[in-house]
């Protein structure tokens, strides 16, 4: 293109030919220049998704897990449900601000007193004798006391219950011999007792105790116990408690209103030599018939929440997983979706490093519907109800509002732009619980609970084992290169060896 002028012919036919070649030559400039433009655009856009990604990842390995934002002071309060923030585009009005109710003062870090209903055992701590004789010879006469409580601990014993049937005959016909019935026990030939087992299963899955500090427990008691025999003991029990899970569950499918949510945990596979991932899934009920259901799956499909609910009918509230939203469509109306505004909340505030001035802005709407919550948490259900219509709603209207507008300047596979997916998407979902006071703003409830299971599953840090028509949970003479597992009392060779396996 920097030829030089005077090669240009003097021919008009030889000119119009070099000035087509030119033309050819500008267009294939301008559509690699289009190319590369776009392909630039198509850079720049992933690069905002993988730093993204990137803050996302270094906040969660870290950061604080905590989604709080800092406030400054003398700044508009954001997240007061008194105050409504301006539009960031708009500029903010300069009326002053309704002055906000007084906080709560903050409980002291004093001693709190011992509960009433816990037994009392007074220890008299008298002076001797010689110690009541005054200087003048005479005798101190008693004039009042001074009492101080401290909370104390007796530690569980293990006891042996010695089970007598007396038997009785006649001397005479020598018709037979009479005794009472034998004691109806868990399992047969069990050495163990309800109470123990009861011990066992509560230290298992409450206080998520692994089997082997168990061992170490019982140890210090003189009862050295395997693991194989406590394995066998919670796959009897879970046999023997079998019909009331399967009552509780029939209490929560009667309810109206259920929260589900599920978590994924490791299970010994004994066809590969590796772990595969199972799930648990949790459904809790509110109300008369308010219990927790844990319901153990092999995959996260869909099957599992088709079963559980099939004879469920009312509100569902979930996290809008795929596998819900399915058995939601094939229910015909049966089953209400609801959705969770701390997901929707979470999206929001992952996105707010690159999105600062928009996402605060959106956390604040969602502020104010938890502060709105908050006014009405122990009402009844009618009440909160009314409250949600009046204040709430509005609320919601102009955060959808404000998101559509937002929606056309945001790249769709950014933070932000998922974000605002979430919520447009699942419009009906998030506004449903203004429609009847029994429901909840989010589904922390079944996160909450699920928490439980996450806490047992990493201090056990092995994998479980499960066992689908025996009711033995390990089997004798297995054993695997991933997981070595060895009796452990209280030797610290054996616990050091365990590490190892966990």
């Amino acid at each position: 293109m920097t030829e030089n002028i005077d090669t240009i012919p003097d021919d008009l036919s030889a000119c119009q030919e070099l000035l087509r070649a030119v033309l050819v030559r500008l267009r294939d400039l301008e559509r690699q220049l289009n190319e590369l433009v776009a392909t630039t655009e198509e850079l720049e856009r992933s690069y905002a998704c993988l730093k993204e990604e990137y803050l996302a990842l270094k906040r969660l390995l870290f950061g604080p897990r905590r989604e709080r934002l800092p406030e400054a002071d003398g700044q508009l309060h954001l997240f007061d449900a008194d105050v409504s923030p301006a539009l960031p585009d708009q500029p903010a009005d300069s009326a002053p601000a309704e002055e906000s109710p007084p906080r709560k003062p903050k409980k002291g870090h004093g001693r709190r007193q011992i509960p009433d209903h816990l037994p009392r055992t007074p220890v008299l701590h008298d002076v001797p004798p010689e110690a009541r004789i005054c200087d003048c010879g005479c005798e101190k006469t008693r004039i009042g006391e001074d009492v101080t409580e401290q909370l104390d601990y007796q530690p569980g014993k293990l006891f042996v219950l010695k089970h007598i049937y007396p038997k009785y005959a006649c001397s005479h016909c020598k018709d037979g011999v009479t005794s009472a019935d034998p004691v109806v026990n868990p399992f047969e030939r069990s050495l163990a007792g309800p109470g123990l087992l009861a011990y066992v299963v509560v230290n298992k899955f409450s206080d998520h105790l692994p089997l082997y500090r168990q061992q170490d427990v019982l140890a210090r008691h003189g009862i050295f116990l395997s693991r194989s025999t406590l394995c066998g003991w919670l796959a009897q029990c879970a046999v023997l408690l079998r019909p009331l899970v399967e009552l509780m569950r029939q209490r929560v499918v009667q309810s109206d209103v259920i929260n589900a949510d599920e978590t994924p945990v490791r299970v010994l596979d004994l066809t590969r030599d590796s772990t595969r991932t199972s799930q648990f899934w949790a459904y809790i009920s509110q109300g008369d018939h308010g219990y927790t259901i844990y319901d153990y799956r092999d995959s996260r499909s869909r099957d599992g929440p088709a079963e559980f609910l099939k004879d469920f009918r009312g509100y569902l509230q979930t996290d809008a997983y795929a596998s819900y939203e399915s058995v939601v469509a094939e229910s015909a109306g049966r089953i209400i979706p609801v959705g969770c505004w701390s997901h929707a909340r979470r999206n929001f505030f992952d996105a707010r490093l690159n999105q600062p001035r928009e996402t605060h802005y959106v956390l604040g709407l969602v502020a104010q519907l938890y502060d709105i919550e908050d006014t009405i948490r122990l009402k009844s259900s009618d009440e909160r109800r009314a409250v949600r219509q009046e204040r709430s709603v509005p609320v919601l209207d102009r955060l959808e509002a404000y998101l559509r507008e937002q929606k056309d300047g945001a790249l769709p596979k950014s933070k932000y732009g998922q974000a605002i997916g979430y919520v447009l998407n699942h419009r009906d979902q998030l506004r449903r619980y203004t429609e009847d006071g029994r429901l909840e703003i989010d589904n922390n409830t079944s996160e909450r609970t699920l928490r439980l299971c996450a806490i047992g599953r990493n201090y056990a840090q092995f994998p479980m084992m499960r066992s689908s028509r025996t009711p033995t949970l390990e089997r004798r003479g297995r054993r695997r290169k991933s997981l070595r597992i060895k009796s452990c009392h209280s030797s610290s060779r054996n616990r050091s060896n365990s590490s190892s396996a966990r």
